[in-house]
């Protein structure tokens, strides 16, 4: 059986080989199902439970939205507050949770940060005052933004309100985390 060699190619366009090897159209089959696997397990991987995800939703590649509902979440930080959001998570790994947020019309959050994860926002429907930092914006539908870790931000709802947000948990850890976030809620 002929050999196949593998060459590192510099910067400088010179060559060298890495490694030589026969090819074998099962061993490479496998090695592409293997990486497929790995991928696929980012999240069906994942067991539960994830608070405002439906069960039969957890680990799922692909995610019906018609079973999902959302309810009222009343974050750890605000735990002597009414919850201002009715939120319903999409997705989840262990370095995300994607969610869906309904805010009425002048409902505002506790002013607050988060220590162990950045969120990237697009705003769905109605208009916000997001303070980031020392900043304040006006977001309207169609808009995105990104408030990073351990920055000070809150919304205020201008008009009734609907926002896709990603958190992103660099470190792991996204489900235990969200979890403990949302632990004053019912």
């Amino acid at each position: 059986m002929a050999t196949r060699a593998l060459y590192n190619v510099r910067p400088d366009k010179s060559t060298s080989c890495i490694e030589e090897r026969s090819p074998s159209m099962s061993g490479t089959r496998s090695a592409i199902q293997n990486r497929k696997r790995h991928r696929e397990a980012v999240v069906t991987s994942i067991k539960g439970p994830v608070a405002f995800m439906h069960p039969a939703d957890i680990g799922r590649l692909v995610v019906k939205s018609s079973r999902r509902r959302g309810a009222r979440l009343r974050p750890n930080y605000a735990a002597g507050e009414d919850g201002v959001d009715v939120v319903k998570v999409l997705m989840a790994t262990d370095h995300l949770i994607t969610f869906e947020a309904f805010r009425p019309k002048g409902a505002i959050d506790t002013t607050h940060q988060h220590p162990d994860h950045h969120s990237m926002v697009y705003q769905k429907q109605g208009r916000v005052r997001m303070r980031i930092g020392g900043k304040a914006f006006i977001v309207e539908a169609g808009d995105s933004y990104f408030h990073p870790m351990g920055v000070v931000h809150q919304h205020e709802a201008l008009e009734d309100s609907v926002r896709i947000e990603t958190k992103i948990y660099p470190a792991g850890g996204a489900i235990a985390s969200w979890n403990r976030l949302v632990s004053a809620s019912d």
